[in-house]
């Protein structure tokens, strides 16, 4: 069975609410299981400033490491903090799910670029400048169009690709995604984000920043939210996030194309919603047959009915990915 690479999962967010009320193992216990059924072997787990803490991110980030640093203590026997490219490697020869450490929007850090390399040594690999907000680095969607990049960002970026992290630009507004693409050098990633041409919300992308992201040798997650696959509820369906992944190969090659599910059963039940400002229309259902990580190989199933054959769907269930974190680690 061909092994899926998730490349964006809040698993610390479920992480660090569980233990706070005194539960342990929680991707033992609630996730597991979902991500063997669905044929998840590996992924970026993200650490994310939830919107009631938002206005305390550094404390909040803090508080999510800990949690995430015990939680992989209780997990070794089954995941493998990927600090180098081995890492996935050996993890799998080991029987262990080789698992990114990111953080989802850098608030966390202030302005110190110091923490960059602390959050490296602690084994962090991926970096998103910001989620939503307008921060010391960064600009979020849905903030002021005009304002991009701050100079200490144009920083963060040069340190992070002479760290080896990996530079996510999902969230970015236009403007700090062509600041972003001015001065890197290696390959960077969307890890949740669809085509704009077919769900035109603001967290989506045009085809020319996909053609970018493809031009750096990077790759694009398509997203399963529901409101970034289809702005019509009758249309948020497994086939229409399939729309989606053929239309980003067509444009940008089948080199370039990868799966980052966003999934947010766990997120929205155990959370405040995200309260993404984007959202075009009022909370529905899930994705219709792509609602949790066990539904994960359907993609890849409907992929092969519409014609890709083994080779290039291996590619978009992780293989691209994979080759990135090789050029970036």
């Amino acid at each position: 069975m061909t092994l899926i690479f998730d490349a964006h999962a809040d698993i610390w967010s479920d992480v660090i609410v569980r233990r706070s009320r005194g539960e342990r193992e929680i991707f033992r216990t609630y996730h597991l299981e979902k991500f063997k059924k669905g044929g998840i072997g590996g992924g970026i787990f993200v650490m994310w400033i939830d919107p009631p803490y938002d206005q305390m991110p550094e404390k909040r980030l803090n508080e999510i490491i800990i949690a995430a640093r015990e939680e992989i203590e209780e997990a070794d026997d089954l995941i493998q903090i990927v600090r180098t490219f081995s890492d996935i490697e050996n993890g799998m020869s080991l029987g262990k799910m080789p698992v990114v450490w990111g953080v989802e929007g850098l608030s966390g850090i202030g302005g110190d670029l110091g923490r960059l390399d602390a959050l490296y040594a602690l084994g962090v690999r991926h970096a998103s400048l910001t989620w939503n907000e307008a921060n010391a680095l960064a600009t979020g969607v849905r903030q002021d169009p005009a304002r991009g990049l701050t100079p200490l960002g144009f920083e963060a970026v040069n340190r992070l690709e002479a760290l080896g992290m990996l530079i996510d630009v999902s969230h970015l507004n236009e403007k700090s995604f062509w600041d972003v693409l001015s001065i890197a050098k290696r390959p960077l990633i969307a890890s949740h984000s669809n085509a704009k041409a077919l769900c035109d919300a603001p967290r989506n992308l045009t085809n020319d920043q996909i053609r970018a992201i493809a031009a750096t040798g990077g790759v694009v997650g398509v997203n399963s939210y529901r409101d970034f696959v289809d702005l019509d509820r009758g249309r948020q369906t497994i086939e229409r996030f399939v729309d989606h992944i053929d239309y980003l190969v067509h444009l940008a090659g089948k080199d370039h194309v990868g799966l980052g599910f966003d999934f947010c059963d766990y997120i929205e039940n155990n959370l405040q919603a995200k309260e993404d400002a984007e959202a075009p229309v009022p909370r529905a259902a899930d994705t219709l047959g792509l609602e949790t990580a066990e539904k994960a190989n359907k993609v890849l199933e409907l992929l092969s009915r519409r014609g890709y054959d083994e080779e290039v769907v291996s590619m978009i269930a992780g293989g691209n990915f994979i080759r990135v974190l090789k050029a970036v680690l």
